[in-house]
């Protein structure tokens, strides 16, 4: 298996938050399937129904439920990396639809529908067809005959980098997501074009899009082979007046409250202490934010033991095991459960 990058590990994250998968899929599914599914009722689907290797669940995929025509579809969306393309991918699917046929069929259900759609980040054109019959050298007379099922394909290298760049007004996260996957092989400074309009639009939006900026840095610095500090001097120098100042809200804010309390104060410690707390406070929420994600709510205990600790750093790691986590057992043990 090739080596995963923190982009690979990134993409499941930064879509797993049903507010970027809903907007991913306005935009790119076809837009006449788009009416016969109701995206508002869309939720995820626990991973455990994936019959697939322990190894290869640290691939990135996702499974979302939406109704149609009032009845669940099964969407299966695979990632594929930016560092190689193969037909496993089409052997993944099939697995996955096999195994939920088996699954109703034990439970005397009905089966449901699967609608796969691969979504591909790479360096060069999706090589292979869409149709999995055409996969094999059959006469077209007799295809017909032979097992097939379409794919949805988004191929990142089809979408003009541009477009993608004007599309983070409308699609903040997911379009800034995208730009950045676009252009990971390109000089820093036209990667950080698109981390420049994202930060403008953060100033105009709210709180949620403000921490995916560390992760945008985070997967930047990790290509780039550069510290996230130096990635963050540079975007400064980009982006010019205007990023310096969003980038101050961003980077800063988190200390102003604290130094306030401190004058207020009147005590060095005061205004010291004030602002670790704030840092801490910060660091104690994006850990509650990401399980939340991830199992849907916020178990009491859990809740418990993040807000208890207070070693950032500790915090701060436990954040990014959980984001890599590809299961809710995973996030559980963490905290000292078992099952």
């Amino acid at each position: 298996m090739a080596e995963l990058k923190a982009y690979d590990l990134y993409a499941k994250a930064i879509l797993k938050d049903p507010e970027n998968l809903k907007a991913f899929l306005q935009e790119f599914l076809p837009k006449d399937l788009l009416p016969h599914l109701d995206l508002s009722q869309l939720s995820l689907v626990p991973e455990e129904q994936i019959s697939l290797p322990k190894e290869k669940r640290f691939l990135p995929d996702l499974i979302a439920q939406v109704p149609l025509l009032g009845k669940p579809l099964h969407l299966y969306i695979l990632l594929e990396h930016k560092s190689y393309q193969d037909l496993s991918a089409y052997a993944q699917i099939l697995n996955y639809i096999s195994a939920l046929f088996e699954k109703a069929l034990k439970e005397g259900s009905k089966p449901i529908p699967v609608l796969p759609f691969i979504f591909y980040h790479g360096e060069r054109p999706w090589l292979y067809p869409v149709e999995f019959v055409e996969l094999f050298e059959i006469p077209p007379e007799i295809k017909s005959y032979f097992l097939n099922y379409r794919v949805l394909l988004l191929d990142l290298v089809s979408l003009n980098r541009e477009d993608l760049l004007k599309g983070i007004e409308l699609y903040s996260v997911v379009y800034a997501y995208l730009y950045l996957l676009r252009n990971l092989d390109r000089p820093l400074e036209e990667l950080l074009r698109g981390i420049v309009r994202f930060v403008e639009v953060v100033g105009k939006l709210g709180e949620r899009e403000r921490w995916y900026l560390e992760w945008f840095l985070l997967i930047i610095s990790k290509e780039k082979g550069l510290d996230e500090e130096q990635v963050l001097i540079k975007l400064r120098e980009v982006g010019g007046e205007r990023v310096e100042f969003e980038l101050k809200t961003y980077s800063e804010r988190k200390y102003e409250l604290g130094f306030q309390q401190g004058i207020q104060q009147g005590r060095l410690e005061g205004r010291l202490e004030g602002r670790f707390e704030g840092l801490l406070e910060d660091a104690q929420e994006m850990v509650l934010e990401v399980v939340e994600v991830k199992l849907g709510e916020v178990p009491k205990g859990i809740e418990e033991q993040i807000k208890a600790e207070t070693d950032r750093e500790k915090l701060k790691k436990l954040h990014r095991e959980l984001i890599l986590a590809s299961n809710p057992l995973e996030i559980i043990q963490q905290f000292g459960y078992s099952t």
